[in-house]
């Protein structure tokens, strides 16, 4: 990994540091600034970062467990690659390959999703039920850590 942060464990620590996992009141806390925007239906969100501002412009288009997942995974690549900016994050159906920042981004965004359930249901739930549950595509099952 380029930028030497585990993913997982950043995700662990944030909620920790801010006693939430809503990705709405972490923007807040790292004061990131959230806009709308209709980016069409190929992209969900994406990441400017300029003069030390981090600036998340989620589409306003997809339905609200998307936007909940697609903001928090904007906020791990705020947190795990500060410096650059990640131009769209997109709908890649069909698409098998992913590059590591968007794996990295994955995983933390899953972690925060993780902590809505309580633990009785997530050892009642298969992977495929929770990602089910969550609203989400089943691609994403493979960024579920238990």
């Amino acid at each position: 990994m380029a930028f030497e942060h585990d993913p997982i464990e950043m995700a662990n620590k944030i909620i920790k540091k801010y006693h939430t996992f809503d990705p709405y009141k972490l923007v807040d806390h790292l004061g990131y600034v959230l806009q709308y925007s209709d980016l069409g239906s190929i992209n969900y969100a994406q990441r400017d970062y300029f003069k030390r501002i981090t600036v998340i412009t989620l589409n306003s288009q997809i339905n609200e467990q998307w936007q909940w997942f697609v903001l928090s995974h904007e906020i791990g690549h705020g947190l795990l690659h500060k410096g650059f900016s990640t131009a769209f994050y997109r709908n890649t159906s069909g698409c098998g390959m992913i590059n590591w920042a968007e794996r990295e981004a994955n995983l933390f965004a899953m972690q925060l999703e993780l902590q809505r359930f309580d633990e009785d249901i997530l050892k009642s739930m298969t992977d495929y039920q929770l990602i089910e549950s969550m609203g989400l595509d089943e691609k994403l099952v493979r960024y579920i850590r238990r």
